[in-house]
């Protein structure tokens, strides 16, 4: 049986042209670069750069996509100083001092430059970031976190100074400046303003305790720096918070209500201390908040008081009853509270109060139907009641910073002197004597007998403080403040009228008979002259003058011999003016009544002089 045999003839040409081929394609591969090769020398302004088909491109990561930024490869004319993102960001350290940054000019248009500042803060703290213009036209500043969100703030310009003054948690936080479409130098500068020593926002407020109110500092660093407080009242309690600071820091008190409603805002800047105050009536919840305004920082010692329930009524049928000379304490437990007091008038009697601890309060007594019957400051009020019954006295408002004091109601009893001339107290001169004003209309009426011709000096304090009205037939001259000269025309009555001004409550007096007057004052009561006549007297006093009448001839020659000291002589011809007379020889150019006068002492002076006139 034949068997089958194997070709052994070669391959033909087609197998061996495939080979070749693939043999050749095997020795020209070309490899596409990779991120290293395709980004070298390449930075990014944001994110990181990685290789598209052997093309460098820049990728956002998740803090760029928070921050809102385009991320391309960086194109300037001049190398980026800064970096725009965390990776790339220049840390900064404290304390620095003002450094210079600029903002790059792009070669394309949309290509903007950012310069991103780290700061790493072990506790909360509060800063003050800056930037400010030199070539740069404009600033534009960003806050960012550790995950890229903006934090949203207000922002103070001074001049080309941009100011963030942020307070920052624990943490890793991102200042970006920019120029908008502009490019250019500028500084920047990052200062550290302490640690904040409250929260800046309900959510994070301080907690009041309740206790003794001790005083704690409170430290506003900037003008973005608030410190919130949080107190929860209680049923019928009264609260006080309160600031001092030093004179000339303007600073804001606020109390909120839990959904930060304002019940009351207090603020100044003279150095008094500022205080709200609350008197509950519900168990909520509440804040204070402290803000500066104006220059920072403003540093204030500040406490809060639990002055506990309200101790007396605020209402006539709830008033607790008072006995007069006996003190009661008192607490004002917010700028609406109002204690009410009843006591039993007699007629005709005045009531005052008395207050221990500094401070002045508004007070008021009423009667029964709660009509006025003084309306004043715990300082000045005087209440006369004309009826016997039960009165109320109420006290309230005032410095919230003095609303602790003790009250005591005053019996002055009966007015001391009489109202009227009719009324008047009568003295004699030499005895002293002291009035009291029952109220701040009171009129005591004080009168005295003058003797014909009698010079009288009154001395009366506080001066300023009162008013004074005389009455009757005399001259007065006032010598200065508090002293009041007399002249009698004739024997009679004359009455002082002494009024309180500017809360005066008493008054002094002294009555003094200085001289009797030796000739009569004016015209009308001058001393007839005979010539030759020769006379001699006494000025008394800067009130008084001696005045003589004599007729004379008009052309006829008079000799007059003189000694009258540092007095003005005067002649008054008819129907003339008075002329300055001096010793010597004068001729009259008038017929008839002439009139001399001897004037011009000094205030309680007594000046003697003497004269002689006859016709030559």
């Amino acid at each position: 049986m034949a068997r089958a045999r194997r070709s052994t003839r070669p391959p033909g040409p087609l197998p061996v042209v495939l080979l070749l081929v693939l043999g050749v394609a095997s020795c020209n591969t070309v490899e596409v670069p990779g991120d290293a090769v395709a980004c070298a020398g390449l930075r990014c302004t944001a994110g990181a750069c990685f290789s598209n088909a052997g093309q460098p491109m820049c990728r956002c990561g998740p803090w760029e996509d928070a921050a809102g930024l385009t991320c391309s490869v960086a194109a300037f004319k001049q190398p980026d100083d800064h970096g725009g993102a965390p990776d790339s960001a220049t840390v900064l350290t404290l304390p620095m001092s003002p450094r210079e940054g600029r903002i790059e000019e792009g070669l394309r248009e949309e290509l903007k430059d950012r310069d991103v500042f780290a700061v790493t803060v072990a506790e909360r703290g509060m800063y003050r970031f800056s930037c400010t213009r030199l070539t740069l036209s404009e600033c534009r500043v960003r806050l960012l976190d550790a995950a890229g969100n903006t934090l949203d703030m207000p922002v103070d310009v001074e001049g080309a100074t941009v100011l963030w003054l942020p307070t920052l948690a624990a943490g890793t936080w991102y200042f970006e400046v920019s120029g908008g479409r502009s490019h250019g130098h500028y500084t920047y500068h990052l200062m550290s303003l302490g640690v904040d020593d409250h929260g800046d926002t309900l959510e994070e407020a301080t907690l009041l305790r309740e206790g003794a109110g001790a005083p704690f500092p409170v430290r506003l660093a900037s003008s973005a720096d608030v410190d919130v407080f949080t107190f929860r009242s209680r049923v019928g309690h009264g609260y006080r918070f309160i600031c001092e600071q030093a004179p000339g820091l303007l600073l804001q008190v606020m109390l909120l209500s839990s959904v930060g409603a304002v019940a009351e805002v207090s603020q100044g800047s003279s150095g008094a201390p500022l205080a709200v105050s609350l008197l509950a009536t519900s168990e909520r919840d509440w804040f204070v908040v402290l803000s500066p305004e104006g220059v920072t920082p403003v540093d204030s010692t500040c406490r809060f008081e639990d002055l506990g329930p309200d101790e007396h009524g605020d209402t006539l049928e709830t008033a607790t009853a008072v006995t007069a000379g006996l003190p009661v304490p008192v607490t004002l437990q917010s700028r609406e509270d109002v204690e009410v007091f009843s006591f039993t008038g007699a007629p005709g009697h005045v009531y005052t109060v008395r207050t221990e601890g500094a401070g002045r309060w508004s007070a008021q007594v009423v009667d029964a139907n709660g009509g006025n019957v003084a309306l004043a400051d715990t300082d000045r009020l005087r209440a006369r009641v004309e009826r016997a019954g039960t009165y109320y006295l109420l006290v309230d408002g005032g410095d919230l910073w003095a609303h602790s004091f003790l009250l005591t109601l005053v019996d002055a009893g009966v007015d001391d002197h009489g109202d009227s001339p009719q009324t008047a107290t009568l003295i004699t001169p030499g005895t002293p004597l002291s009035g009291l004003f029952e109220t701040p209309q009171d009129t005591d009426a004080v009168v005295f007998q003058a003797e014909d011709r009698g010079i009288y000096l009154a001395s009366y304090a506080p001066s300023p403080d009162l008013s004074f009205n005389p009455r009757g037939a005399v001259g007065i001259l006032e010598l200065d403040d508090g002293r009041h000269l007399f002249s009698a025309w004739n024997a009679a009555p004359v009455t002082m009228m002494f009024q309180p001004l500017n809360g005066a409550e008493a008054f002094s007096l002294l009555l003094e008979h200085v001289a009797v007057d030796d000739y009569g004052d004016h015209g009308g009561t001058a001393h007839a002259l005979t010539l030759p006549a020769s006379v001699s007297g006494v000025a008394q006093t800067a009130i008084d003058a001696d005045v003589f009448s004599v007729g004379l001839e008009a052309g006829r020659a008079y000799w007059l011999d003189l000694e009258a000291g540092a007095l003005q002589v005067s002649l008054m011809a008819p129907g003339g003016l008075p002329l300055s007379l001096r010793a010597g020889r004068f001729v009259a150019d008038r017929s008839g009544l002439h009139v001399l006068t001897f004037a011009g002492a000094s205030g309680l002076e007594q000046v003697p002089w003497r004269f002689t006139l006859q016709a030559e």
